[in-house]
């Protein structure tokens, strides 16, 4: 089996859910039914962010990310930044690890 693109999101889906990015740190529930594909997979991504740590300001330095399906059945984010020069963010980006969970939290 190969891996997959299984969703995608830019930089405007997280425009548009900037507002969320505190209720889903606070770990309430949110409803996604009445959000776009690409706005679901940008709230995927947020919540990937905030396991690894990452300032949700780093989000908006990306052009685009694809969320990709690996053999395992993990998850895999391939970023594409708005500036290719942005060293800092792509270090950054290299870097993130998600903390362990505990009981479905981070």
């Amino acid at each position: 089996m190969q891996r997959k693109i299984i969703g995608q999101c830019n930089f405007s889906d997280f425009k548009h859910l900037e507002h969320l990015a505190s209720v889903i740190r606070s770990g309430e529930q949110v409803d996604l039914t009445n959000l776009t594909r690409r706005q679901q997979v940008a709230v995927q991504v947020m919540r990937h962010f905030q396991l690894c740590g990452t300032p949700t300001k780093v989000l908006f330095k990306l052009r685009e990310v694809l969320v990709w399906e690996m053999p395992d059945k993990g998850l895999a984010f391939e970023y594409k930044l708005l500036s290719l020069g942005d060293r800092e963010t792509a270090d950054i980006l290299k870097h993130m690890a998600p903390r362990r969970v505990k009981n479905g939290r981070s």
